[in-house]
């Protein structure tokens, strides 16, 4: 049960009951309601990551399912493991991004193997090596690599707040992007 109550929507400000209407009234939104001085300043980060044309549903959801995957984040691999298959992504490729599977037979584009590369070892060492970078930077410029960068540093830090809140894995309503 999570440790931190959540909010009733009918209880919240218009701006942010209209967020919920659009994106759903899950948990963590709910969560985060608790800050509502911040809520929105952040709803507006992540409606302009979910709508940016920088990256591909595809490539976005790869991108969210490795951090929540290496930060044991049971919440965002719920919401985000059925949007991953929605956006394309084959079961062999989730299992590979998750790693309970061989990522040489899950056929990764260069764009994303480089990303998957990127956020491993961020995620992982807290540093990037100047190969690793360069590697990513080759195929994405930097327009796409800062954006990558701020894409992981959401759900990294996401991960941490419902990890030590233990929130409440949502049943049956799921994220609308």
């Amino acid at each position: 049960m999570s440790r931190i109550g959540l909010t009733q929507v009918d209880q919240l400000p218009e701006t942010i009951q209209d967020f919920m209407q659009r994106r759903g009234p899950l948990n963590v939104f709910r969560l985060l309601a608790n800050a509502p001085d911040v809520f929105l300043g952040w709803a507006r980060m992540v409606d302009d990551m979910l709508s940016s044309a920088t990256f591909s549903a595809r490539m976005r959801e790869l991108i969210t399912v490795r951090v929540a995957y290496l930060q044991t984040s049971r919440y965002e691999l719920n919401q985000h493991v059925p949007l991953a298959h929605s956006a394309g992504l084959t079961a062999h490729q989730i299992d590979a991004i998750i790693d309970a599977g061989p990522r040489d037979a899950a056929r990764f584009t260069a764009a994303e193997e480089a990303v998957l590369d990127l956020i491993t070892e961020l995620c992982t060492t807290r540093q990037l090596r100047a190969e690793t970078f360069a590697a990513a930077h080759s195929v994405l410029g930097d327009q796409a690599i800062t954006e990558l960068l701020m894409i992981i540093s959401c759900y990294y830090g996401l991960a941490l707040v419902l990890n030590a809140v233990d929130l409440d894995i949502d049943d049956t309503i799921r994220l609308h992007v």
